[in-house]
């Protein structure tokens, strides 16, 4: 598989009270960053053997579209004076309602992007507020039907749901008022807290309650069911697409394990390929624009830490990831890299969760099935401590 590009872009008007992902709110160093940016591929390109073409980009944040049109087409250009990319490369960028115009967006699509991810969230008002999100639903639909009319072929929108407040009514008309965009990809996933984050801090002191398992549960199962039955693909547990031809491409390299190339503040990468490294290895960039600008400063990689993957955990990733995508574990694929057969280890197991419907297991493949999907964590667990 082709490696990915990542491009953190750490600005964020105001940080969302769920968000744990890095980001500074203030604009003042945006041209140190994008300094920053070039000088890492630099480094990069010294220092990582990346022979295979890129065939995906992808501006994720923090808030991607503050950037500006020419900014976005600066990096992109430096990105292919120093890397090598495909024809039909997949450049996708993050957009948040609020921070575009129409014609901001039609600038994104000259300079490269073709696809948009657009951080809709919810299209109701009081889910939105509930959120800390600085758009409002009337905004979110705005910015969804003007990148439709820029000629944006591949949007994909976020929802959040499962939010304080919400029931199975108001779930199902998000996502019915979603579907009337018809956007190509949905990524849908239910509200959690992370530990530290404004939203964490106000549960603990039992501001709201968050929905139980079982209401969680059916929620899960009616987003998938109406988007199902509105001709989406539910081929990843929080991911949709209208046609396999809108699965994205970038986050599908992350669940097969290939290459990808992090930059930026928080960014990470995994590296696959060359001979120089025994085992595969990831890599995390410092999660702090200051002290990510000071080794770039000094001729160094902005390196927070890096691991080598051994053959245990590479077998952890490969059934975790695996198991949260429609297509499952293929046990062809598995033995011939880990040399391990997988039915013949973890059968009763297997066959307990077959038992329950929570799973398939054929000769080809073990794959979970929808009511599988919603409790996809509890499941790896099982299997990884019978392994």
């Amino acid at each position: 598989m082709n490696p990915g590009l990542y491009i953190h872009v750490p600005f964020c008007i105001r940080k969302c009270p769920y968000c744990d992902f890095y980001s500074e709110s203030s604009l003042a160093q945006k041209k140190a960053y994008l300094d920053g940016i070039v000088r890492e591929m630099d480094l990069v390109a010294r220092d990582l053997s990346v022979c295979a073409a890129f065939d995906t980009v992808y501006f994720g944040g923090g808030t991607p579209s503050l950037l500006k049109p020419g900014e976005v087409a600066g990096l992109l250009e430096a990105a292919r004076s120093r890397f090598t990319f495909a024809p039909d490369v997949e450049v996708t960028l993050e957009v948040n309602p609020g921070t575009v115009t129409p014609s901001k967006l039609a600038g994104f699509k000259q300079a490269g992007v073709n696809r948009l991810n657009i951080g809709v969230q919810s299209l109701d008002d009081g889910t939105l507020t509930f959120l800390g999100r600085l758009h409002n639903a009337r905004e979110a639909e705005a910015v969804l039907k003007e990148a439709r009319g820029c000629g944006f072929s591949n949007i994909g929108a976020d929802l959040i749901y499962g939010v304080p407040g919400q029931d199975m009514a108001s779930v199902h008309a998000d996502v019915a008022a979603l579907l009337a965009h018809a956007p190509e990809h949905l990524s849908c996933y239910m509200l959690t807290l992370e530990a530290g984050t404004p939203l964490y801090v106000r549960h603990g002191k039992r501001d709201f309650s968050m929905p139980g398992d079982t209401e969680q549960g059916a929620f899960f199962g009616a987003v998938s069911d109406a988007l199902t039955e509105g001709g989406y693909l539910h081929y990843e547990v929080s991911n949709f697409a209208r046609g396999k031809q809108y699965v994205s491409r970038h986050n599908t390299k992350y669940w097969e394990m290939a290459t990808t190339v992090g930059l930026g503040p928080s960014a990470h990468g995994f590296y696959t390929e060359g001979e120089a490294h025994e085992h595969p290895f990831r890599w995390w960039n410092v999660a702090h624009l200051g002290n990510w600008l000071d080794c770039l400063d000094r001729g160094e990689r902005p390196l927070g830490g890096k691991e080598a993957l051994d053959r245990e955990a590479l077998m952890t990733e490969a059934l975790y990831l695996g198991l949260r995508r429609m297509e499952g574990v293929s046990l062809a694929v598995f033995q011939d890299r880990f040399s391990l057969d997988l039915k013949a280890v973890l059968g009763s197991v297997m066959n307990g969760f077959e038992d329950e419907g929570l799973m398939v297991a054929d000769a080809e493949s073990i794959r979970l099935t929808r009511k599988g999907f919603a409790v996809a964590d509890g499941i790896v667990l099982r299997l990884l401590q019978s392994l």
